[in-house]
């Protein structure tokens, strides 16, 4: 290259020496610059592109990850409490510190209980660092759920009083992230509101208040409003259908093959409570509970006797004189006894109190509605083709069917099942490919090109130039320098330096030369500047 070539170097240096001192600076100057410039823009070419490896780390996730890339050599930059890897090396990064399970959290915890306190910390401040730690905690429990993404925790705990009256309530408010695509069910809410309503103490569950990303009550604060207890109906009516429709797709698509069963189930559900006693007595009164009798003998002797007084009246009739009477018995009678019986009995009363109270839930009426593909079968003529079903099959699937979802004709159950061609699915597109520049190392290599270009365009656009039409000068100077020495040469008659040689004709030889002639005759050299001067 011309630029470094070593015969040029010294015609640039007399070049620039025969420069005003002026113009010498600021070409020093700029030369300096854009030297600076140079190596600045092969540095900016060859630093990575950095981007952040996690959002809303804690200090402590920091310090871990940092730690890790530090023992794995791998260059990292610090962009405040952010920690930026380069681009191409971001997702493996993430995998990496993911099976290592980081970070774990973006919430301090119980960790802030063991930062240094000061000797006047006063109690206000230990019970709000207190508080703030069991708000982190609780966010980090909540966070483990599956379709939690994040969570914050707001704690509203009073102070107590002294007076019972005066007592109030925790309170807690919790704002959930969730996943894309994800929800929390009322189990999973209630099982937060639990969580929060456990961990601190004199919270109540009413008090517990969860939202999403999104602004979305998730809980009706414990209030059972019948905005509230409508959505846990639909959810439960819901649930039921979707249950009967999956057992009805499981029974049949062994039959029928994937994709070729569709099943809908509309469920009509009873919420209504309802409690009844009842009182019942049995038909037969069996059990003799306690019984009373009394027996009274009397006799009269007014029948017996008659006629007129004396005593032939009181004397007995002749055994004869009664008609199928026994002689024996008569004679031993005096007179007739009347026998009277009384009997009281209780009996147990058979009683049956009954209290039931039936649940909501029931199931009033069922529709079931099925719909079944064509199936690929042999026509008349052999080829394979999508034909219905026959219908002997089909009513035997619908009684299978009503078995799977315990039809009950008394209640009013109702089965559809209809066979029909399913549409074509459409062949999906495949996912667009990302585009080349997109990709995290193309901007690697679009600034090392920006960079080798802007070097090459300060090598060849500014200080080739510069150089060239500073070895340009220097060799005008030495042809000056020449030609005045030979010419002071010639005049100084024999007794002088010899002219210059005419084979020499190269600048740096002449140069050479006109440096020989000054260091071996100096007071001749300087009788030749002196008549350049007187000259000039």
């Amino acid at each position: 290259m011309a630029l470094v070539n070593p015969d040029n170097i010294s015609g640039q240096f007399v070049g620039m020496s025969n420069l005003p001192i002026v113009r010498q600076l600021g070409l020093l100057i700029g030369l300096a610059a854009s030297i600076a410039l140079g190596v600045g823009i092969y540095f900016w070419a060859k630093e990575p592109n950095y981007v952040p490896l996690f959002d809303g780390m804690s200090g402590a996730d920091a310090a871990q990850v940092v730690t890790i890339l530090e023992q794995g050599n791998t260059p990292y930059r610090m962009q405040g409490s952010i920690v930026a890897v380069p681009a191409g090396k971001v997702h493996n990064l993430r995998i990496q510190l993911a099976s290592q399970g980081l970070p774990k959290s973006s919430s301090p915890g119980f960790e802030l209980l063991d930062e240094e306190q000061s000797f006047g910390t006063s109690s206000f401040v230990e019970k709000t660092r207190f508080n703030r730690a069991l708000e982190g905690e609780l966010a980090r429990s909540i966070a483990t759920l599956n379709s939690v993404k994040g969570a914050r925790v707001h704690l509203a705990i009073p102070k107590k009083s002294a007076f019972l009256r005066n007592q109030q309530g925790a309170s807690a408010s919790v704002l959930i992230s969730l996943f894309p695509g994800r929800k929390l069910n009322q189990a999973q809410v209630a099982g937060v509101i639990h969580l929060v309503a456990s961990s601190v103490s004199g919270m109540d569950s009413a008090q517990v208040t969860v939202v999403d990303q999104q602004g979305n009550l998730l809980t009706g604060n414990g209030n059972p409003s019948v905005i509230s207890m409508g959505s846990e109906q639909f959810t439960f009516a819901s649930s039921v259908e979707e249950n009967y429709s999956q057992r009805i797709v499981d029974l049949l698509v062994p039959i029928m093959g994937a994709g070729n069963v569709r099943a809908q189930v509309t469920a009509d559900v009873d919420f209504t409570a309802t409690e009844r006693t009842s009182e019942t007595f049995g038909p037969n009164n069996t059990l003799l509970r306690s019984e009373q009798t009394s027996e009274e003998r009397s006799s009269d002797n007014s029948k017996a006797i008659g006629g007129t007084p004396g005593a032939q009246a009181n004397q007995p009739a002749a055994a004869e004189t009664v008609p199928g009477a026994d002689t024996a018995a008569l004679s031993n009678t005096s007179a007739a006894t009347q026998i009277t019986k009384q009997a009281t009995r209780n009996y147990e009363l058979d009683k049956v109190v009954s209290h039931i109270k039936e649940a909501p839930g029931t199931i009033k009426k069922l529709s079931v509605a099925v719909l079944l593909d064509y199936r690929l079968q042999a026509n008349e003529a052999g080829e394979l083709e999508r034909l219905p079903l026959p219908d002997e099959e089909i009513e035997r699937l619908t009684q299978l069917v009503k078995e799977a979802v315990g039809f009950n004709e008394a209640r009013g159950d109702s089965v559809n099942l209809m066979n029909a061609s399913f549409l074509e699915p459409e062949m999906m597109e495949p996912l667009p490919e990302i585009p080349v520049w997109q990709e995290p190392w193309v901007l690697d290599i679009a600034k090392q090109s920006v960079g080798a270009l802007g070097i090459l365009l300060l090598v060849f656009g500014i200080l080739r130039p510069v150089m060239k039409n500073l070895a340009g000068n220097g060799k005008q100077g030495g042809r000056a320098v020449s030609g005045e020495l030979q010419l002071g040469a010639n005049q100084a008659g024999s007794g002088g330096v010899a002219q210059l040689p005419g084979g020499v004709s190269s600048y740096d030889q002449q140069v050479q030369l006109a440096q020989n002639i000054a260091g071996q005759s100096p007071k001749r050299a300087a009788s030749v500047m002196s008549d350049w001067v007187q000259d000039g």
